[in-house]
């Protein structure tokens, strides 16, 4: 679950170091990963009273590898940075500080990324992992990163998404129960659970098809499958309803197309498609909470950047708050 508080005046940054500290202890991190998370979560902050506009950092655990800890994740639509390298060289500021601050978040993050474009806004991703552990990262791997939240004014968001599998083949899944609120959640669960508990050898369509009968006492959802070979270098797609997928292949841009209706309603025929799949694939699934007049084409760099900032940079461009929104961004392990 993902907590995003707007950040636009100092009280704000209390509020993120609150939420930040509620969850490192709920995570069982150490006083001196907690502190970590707390400077993290102080400096990005107080950078967005500074520098940014309409900014807002979303807080969230993450769990890969054997490994988990916690996200921190700004945006802003802000005037961006000119020269990321200087400005995060220690003694550099432009708002009469010492400039110290994005030195001492990168040095104190496990993960630390960040997409600016001068005058269109920035995106900062930082991690810390709970405890020491280095991760194995199994052959294969897919990185992931991900946004869902419900519509305003909502509490228990309609949309879900899920992933099972660590290396060789792995599934990927996003739903949207019809509407919005607990009924629209509750769809979303089933079909969610449906997913996860497909056999090793179930193709998209045929979870099509199990959650299909599963959601008949349901109000029914729209929902995308993807199983994604990484060592045969296969990706198979299957959706019902308007999930948009779109494939990115090096130059090649494939949107994957869903066939019309209901899961659980209406849904008559569950049509799979096959496109390669390779370490620099980059696969993107969203509801429709999200426009899908985003191009990735208008983001000179993005595609390179973690899955989180992707996922982050088009959500904050192109979510809708009058709908349950979700956003997944799936790569290879390079």
């Amino acid at each position: 679950m993902e907590t995003t508080i707007d950040v636009c005046e100092k009280s704000q940054v209390a509020e993120v170091r609150r939420v930040v500290a509620e969850r490192a202890v709920g995570l069982g991190m150490s006083e001196a990963d907690q502190g970590r998370a707390a400077l993290v979560a102080t400096e990005i902050s107080t950078n967005l009273v500074k520098y940014g506009r309409q900014g807002a950092v979303t807080v969230s655990t993450f769990a890969e590898w054997r490994i988990k800890g916690l996200q921190m994740v700004a945006v802003d639509h802000g005037p961006g940075f000119s020269n990321f390298v200087a400005s995060a060289r220690d003694g550099h500021s432009t708002g009469g500080s010492l400039g110290i601050g994005l030195g001492a978040v990168m040095r104190h993050c496990d993960l630390f990324d960040v997409y600016t474009v001068e005058a269109q806004g920035s995106a900062l991703l930082c991690r810390i992992v709970t405890g020491s552990a280095v991760p194995t990262v199994p052959e294969g791997a897919l990185v992931l990163g991900a946004r869902s939240t419900p519509m305003r004014g909502q509490i228990e968001c309609g949309d879900a998404w899920s992933h099972t599998g660590a290396g060789g083949r792995q599934w990927l899944c996003v739903v949207d129960g019809l509407g919005h609120g607990p009924l629209a959640a509750l769809a979303s669960a089933e079909a969610v659970a449906i997913f996860r508990g497909a056999a090793q050898g179930d193709s998209p369509a045929d979870i099509l098809a199990r959650a299909h009968a599963a959601l008949k006492s349901t109000r029914g959802a729209v929902m995308a499958v993807a199983a994604i070979d990484g060592a045969a270098g296969v990706l198979q797609f299957a959706g019902v309803g308007n999930i948009a997928a779109v494939l990115y292949q090096g130059d090649e841009t494939h949107h994957l197309l869903s066939v019309e209706g209901i899961v659980g309603y209406n849904a008559r025929n569950f049509r799979m498609q096959e496109r390669a799949w390779s370490d620099n694939a980059v696969l993107v699934l969203s509801s429709d909470g999200l426009s899908t007049r985003w191009n990735l084409s208008r983001y000179p760099g993005l595609l390179q950047r973690h899955p989180g900032l992707i996922a982050s940079v088009l959500f904050r461009d192109f979510a809708r708050d009058t709908d349950d929104a979700t956003i997944v961004v799936a790569k290879g392990k390079r």
